[in-house]
């Protein structure tokens, strides 16, 4: 498949893609065709890696608050 071929990812696998790139659990074929299609919209690149650090420092956040509030 060509770039004008691909279909655009969807929001949910954007995200997806997003929390896969930050943990580095994405297979090679996933990580390329996020990349194919970045490289004529990077859009979607630039969402689901805002979308993974605001989930990511969420969840930091509420877990720091928890064992906290246990702790105290």
């Amino acid at each position: 498949m060509t770039n004008t071929e691909q279909k655009p990812l969807s929001a949910f696998e954007t995200f997806k893609q997003g929390i896969s790139l930050l943990f580095a659990l994405q297979n090679k074929s996933g990580r390329k065709r996020l990349m194919d299609l970045a490289e004529t919209n990077p859009m979607p690149v630039v969402f689901s890696g805002v979308s993974a650090m605001i989930v990511f420092f969420l969840i930091c956040f509420v877990t720091s608050q928890v064992v906290l509030k246990l702790v105290a």
